[in-house]
């Protein structure tokens, strides 16, 4: 059986899978309804119009690597922190880039899912 920290970072590590893969229905599982996304501009989106642009191909993920992740958490709540190189080409911008994605996870009926995402740079 998964600690509640492993299991955060199984949820972590399957969704930046699922933008590498481009699997956005497995993605969509991953995030609550609710779900947030700030961009490294500030800008948030909901998760529908995250996954949209996702879609349409306005933000792709070619990889990630990973190098460090710290978790927090408590009952029900829990922060992720993690730093990752992405290959990505964002808006037709296509570069490595420097991130620290810090989210919000809520655990439910027994699972953890994330709730909000703030990406800054590094």
């Amino acid at each position: 059986m998964q600690t509640d920290r492993e299991a955060i970072e199984a949820n972590y590590r399957d969704q930046l899978g699922a933008l590498v893969d481009k699997d956005f229905d497995k993605l969509d599982e991953l995030l609550t309804a609710g779900f947030t996304r700030t961009h490294i501009t500030g800008k948030v989106q909901t998760k529908g119009q995250w996954l949209s642009q996702l879609r349409s191909d306005q933000m792709v993920y070619h990889s990630f690597d990973f190098l460090d992740t710290s978790v927090t958490a408590e009952k029900t709540t829990a922060t992720l922190v993690g730093k990752v190189l992405s290959d990505a080409t964002l808006y037709g911008e296509h570069q490595q880039w420097h991130l620290q994605i810090r989210q919000t996870f809520l655990k439910s009926d027994g699972v953890w899912k994330a709730s909000s995402s703030v990406v800054t740079q590094w």
